[in-house]
């Protein structure tokens, strides 16, 4: 987990490690979770935390990476796709998200 932090206020974090999709090699990462407060977009967090989570990624031997998000969530999407993911195809809906179509996002790590 990393945390973004002003003076002790929360900005954002992110957790990260070995994909849980059964479906991709062994050799796949995923960003688990990635969360920014509003306030805080568009002023380097985001940018910041996803950097440090896929350099991880890559230093521990990952040669891949995920990370899903919601169809409709453009502003995240965007900002996946303008760190390197790409949509590989993979949909999914759960309960726990009251059935809403999640998109899976992959790139390769440096």
């Amino acid at each position: 987990m990393l945390l973004a932090d002003d003076g002790g206020e929360l900005l954002g974090q992110t957790t990260f490690g070995s994909s849980r999709d059964d479906d991709v090699a062994a050799d796949m990462g995923e960003v688990r979770a990635f969360f920014v407060r509003p306030a805080s977009w568009r002023r380097g967090v985001g940018s910041a935390l996803m950097r440090a989570a896929l350099q991880w990624l890559g230093e521990v031997g990952y040669a891949e990476a995920t990370v899903w998000s919601f169809d409709a969530n453009d502003r995240a999407n965007a900002f996946y796709e303008h760190h390197g993911f790409r949509r590989d195809g993979t949909r999914k809906r759960e309960e726990i998200w009251d059935y809403v179509l999640e998109v899976r996002y992959r790139r390769a790590l440096p």
